[in-house]
C-alpha cells in the first residue's frame, strides 16, 4: 500500500485558496525551499496536515471552507502597519528604479542614512522576480530583513502618477504599491498574509482603482480584518 495513501495532498493552487494567498507567492516560497513539499509521481504535492502546521508557526491565515479565516491576529494588525507606514499619492516614476527612489524620499520613519541600502534591496529583490502580484498592486520588499530602528511593522500604501510597467504575473501594469518594511521574518510573512487576504475583497481592490480618500480606504481594510476574526 502507497505510504502516502492515507494522507491528504494538496496542489499549489489548493494551498494558495488555503493560505489566502497569489498562487505565485506559494511557487516561490516552494523554489525558495521555505514550505515543505514532497515529489509524488514527478508532480509538487503538499501534506495538508504539515501546511497547516507550517502556517501556525508562521501566524500565517488559514482559510476554512466557507470563506472564513482562522487569522492569528497579534496586537498589531496590518491596519495598524498601514497607519504607521502612511498612504502618499502621486509619485512619479517612468520606471521601477525611479519610482522606489521618489517612494523612499517621502518615507519619514526611514532614516536618510538607511536610504541606499534599502533602495538596492527592493531593486535586488525585485530582480529576483517581480513583486507585481496582478489587478495593478505589487508588493515591494526588501530581500533581507534589514534593522531600520522600527518597534513593529510598517506598511506604506504608494500610488503612483501613472500605470508603471512592472512585469506583473497578468502583465498589467501597476499603479498602486503596498510597500512592507517588517522586523522579523515571521513579522513579513504575516503582513504578506493579510495584505493577500484583504486584497482578495472586490470592494477593496475597486477603492484602490479609483479616487479614494486614505482614511475611507484606512476604514474599509479594518472593517476586512475585522470580520475575518
Amino acid at each position: 500500500m502507497n505510504s502516502f495513501s492515507k494522507d491528504t495532498f494538496l496542489t499549489t493552487e489548493e494551498v494558495a485558496r488555503l493560505l489566502g494567498l497569489p498562487e505565485v507567492t506559494v511557487q516561490r516560497w516552494e523554489h525558495q525551499g521555505k514550505i515543505p513539499y514532497k515529489i509524488i509521481n514527478g508532480q509538487v504535492s503538499f501534506k495538508k496536515s504539515e501546511i497547516i502546521r507550517w502556517a501556525k508557526a508562521h501566524d500565517l491565515t488559514i482559510r476554512e471552507k466557507h470563506g472564513k479565516s482562522k487569522d492569528l491576529i497579534s496586537e498589531h494588525l496590518l491596519t495598524d502597519a498601514i497607519v504607521a507606514g502612511g498612504i502618499y499619492h502621486n509619485i512619479d516614476g517612468d520606471d521601477v528604479y525611479t519610482v522606489f527612489h521618489n517612494a523612499l524620499n517621502n518615507l519619514g520613519f526611514i532614516d536618510k542614512k538607511d536610504h541606499d541600502r534599502v533602495f538596492d534591496e527592493l531593486l535586488n529583490r525585485e530582480e529576483l522576480a517581480s513583486t507585481g502580484i496582478g489587478n495593478g498592486i505589487a508588493i515591494p520588499h526588501t530581500r533581507n530583513r534589514l534593522d531600520l530602528n522600527l518597534n513593529y511593522a510598517h506598511v506604506a500604501i504608494i500610488f503612483l502618477n501613472k500605470p508603471l510597467p512592472f512585469n506583473a504575473i497578468d502583465g498589467k501594469p501597476v499603479t498602486v504599491l503596498f510597500m512592507i518594511f517588517t522586523t522579523s521574518v515571521k513579522e513579513h510573512l504575516k503582513m504578506l498574509s493579510r495584505i493577500s487576504f484583504v486584497l482578495q475583497k472586490s470592494q477593496l481592490k475597486e477603492m484602490l482603482a479609483g479616487d479614494i480618500e486614505d482614511q475611507n480606504l484606512i476604514t474599509q481594510i479594518k472593517q476586512i480584518e475585522s470580520d475575518a476574526r
